[in-house]
């Protein structure tokens, strides 16, 4: 192996402070109440009420759920093709069917052409998922859910603290009938565990609250989250994160689809852990949004497909979709042999992933889901990203397109 090798950085997340852990096990002892973590989480995205639960796939499970029970009738739940098969999972777990939808290249959203011929009287929800933190459209998501009496459920799972485009202080995951975010491994708050739900439609309020009174605490206790949090802390660093990247079992950086999902409360040191690292989220958030910058600057002009080119938006990944598959797939090992936290996302489109595929006997077609699947590549913005693990991203990326297409980089 050789020794650049033994160098890896994480695609996503941020470093978990070790006073946050100490503050957060402190806290587990004394057994603070739920007042002061509501107060700052949910004081953070301008929510007024919130339930926390063990993980972003359990609150949208729970938003579902109640969704389900106010409207019995009504059995199928619109979601995109391209996205997290945790979605469908949730889904699945509520009694539900899956409505597969195209998406759009410019925001990741749904395809505005496909969406209003997935919608129809059987409708239950329909599921906006923020792309990388990054806002998808919702205005007309919202009129064609009035219209045909279907919920909007917001996923904003990799998009907590991040606002909407016309609106800096409206927050995602607030203009829909519900919002969910999560706080585990590589999300914007990284505290390997937990998930949070608001509601702004009082009718799925009050029926989350119903069903939330009915669970327990999830499967994770508080003794076997804390050696997760002491094993992350210690191979997070990058000089050791290429330890557990080799470790099958671990399945790091794969995409699995888990048929079973178990929601339960989240647990009390996880929330203790958010609230502390609250403090410091602000900061990880401008260093998200300052790389970002930089990598939508050195990418202007240049024939890179990237869609979308804001300069001041802080994604919680960095994505370029390539136009040539091969290029592509020779920069992404390139990059990933020499460590420098650039990934793939998501394999395929849902209704090609391996276990889910049989379960939704959905022939498609979806060609934008496929051409993200098969020509994204995800760049890392969080803090562990120094000046010249960018540099180093960059120049691959161009000499890799450059060598198949021309120089990228000439405007």
């Amino acid at each position: 192996m050789a020794f650049h090798r033994l160098f890896s950085l994480p695609p996503a997340g941020h470093p978990i402070p070790l006073l946050a852990i100490a503050l957060s096990v402190s806290g587990w002892f004394k057994e603070e109440g739920d007042s002061s973590f509501f107060e700052s989480i949910l004081g953070h995205v301008g929510a007024r009420e919130g339930l926390f639960l063990s993980s972003g796939r359990a609150a949208l499970w729970l938003a579902l759920q109640a969704a389900a029970e106010l409207k019995p009738e009504r059995k199928e739940v619109v979601l995109p093709a391209y996205t997290c098969p945790a979605v469908a999972s949730a889904v699945l777990k509520a009694g539900l069917r899956p409505v597969l939808c195209d998406i759009n290249l410019s925001d990741y959203g749904f395809s505005p052409e496909r969406l209003g011929e997935k919608i129809n009287p059987k409708t239950l929800a329909v599921i906006v998922v923020h792309l990388f933190g990054y806002p998808a459209e919702m205005s007309r998501v919202g009129k064609l859910c009035r219209d045909s009496g279907a919920f909007v459920i917001e996923d904003a799972a990799q998009a907590f603290g991040n606002s909407f485009s016309d609106s800096p202080a409206g927050k995602m995951g607030l203009r829909g009938d519900a919002g969910i975010y999560s706080f585990g491994r590589g999300k914007p708050i990284n505290a390997l565990h937990g998930g949070l739900l608001v509601c702004q439609s009082e009718a799925i309020r009050h029926q989350t609250l119903r069903v939330f009174r009915r669970l327990r605490k999830g499967r994770e206790n508080d003794f076997s989250y804390a050696a997760k949090l002491g094993m992350y802390l210690i191979f997070s660093n990058p000089r050791l994160y290429w330890i557990p990247q080799r470790i099958p079992a671990l399945h790091l950086g794969e995409t699995i689809f888990e048929p079973e999902i178990f929601p339960g409360r989240g647990n009390l040191l996880a929330r203790n852990l958010i609230k502390n690292l609250i403090p410091t989220f602000e900061k990880e958030i401008k260093t998200r949004e300052k790389n970002s910058r930089w990598f939508s600057r050195n990418f202007m002009g240049s024939s890179l497909t990237t869609n979308i080119p804001s300069e001041t938006f802080a994604f919680l990944r960095y994505p370029v979709l390539l136009e040539d598959r091969q290029a592509r797939n020779a920069i992404l090992k390139r990059l990933q042999e020499e460590g420098t936290g650039v990934s793939s996302f998501y394999p395929a489109p849902l209704n090609e992933l391996p276990g889910l595929k049989e379960i939704l006997r959905d022939g498609g077609p979806y060609p934008n889901a496929e051409k993200l699947a098969r020509g994204l590549i995800t760049l890392p913005v969080h803090s562990g990203l120094t000046p010249s693990l960018r540099e180093k991203i960059i120049a691959a990326i161009g000499k890799g397109v450059g060598s198949s297409c021309g120089n990228p980089f000439s405007g």
